[in-house]
Order: C-alpha cells, then sequence, then structure tokens
C-alpha cells in the first residue's frame, strides 16, 4: 500500500516538473512575441513616414 502511493506521488512529482518546464517555455515565448509585437508597433508610425 505505502509503495503504491510512494510510486504514484513519485510519478506525480515528475508529471509536474515536466508540466512546470513546458509552461514556463510556453511563457517565454508567449512573452518575446509580446515584446516584439510592441516594438513594432511602436517603430510603425516611424516606418510610416519613410
Amino acid at each position: 500500500m505505502i509503495r503504491n502511493i510512494r510510486l504514484g506521488a513519485a510519478g506525480f512529482f515528475a508529471l509536474l516538473a515536466v508540466m512546470v518546464d513546458f509552461s514556463s517555455r510556453l511563457m517565454s515565448v508567449l512573452t518575446d512575441g509580446a515584446l516584439l509585437a510592441v516594438a513594432v508597433v511602436i517603430l510603425l508610425p516611424l516606418l510610416k513616414k519613410q
């Protein structure tokens, strides 16, 4: 019984570690995209003048 609980907990925490790593990477990509979009919006009037 205790062995099954330990195996389940270990599997759960291993899965959680992978999910946190994936969501961290996803958030990093989304943040980079948002910052790039803001930079384009800021530079757009300068590019239209030329």
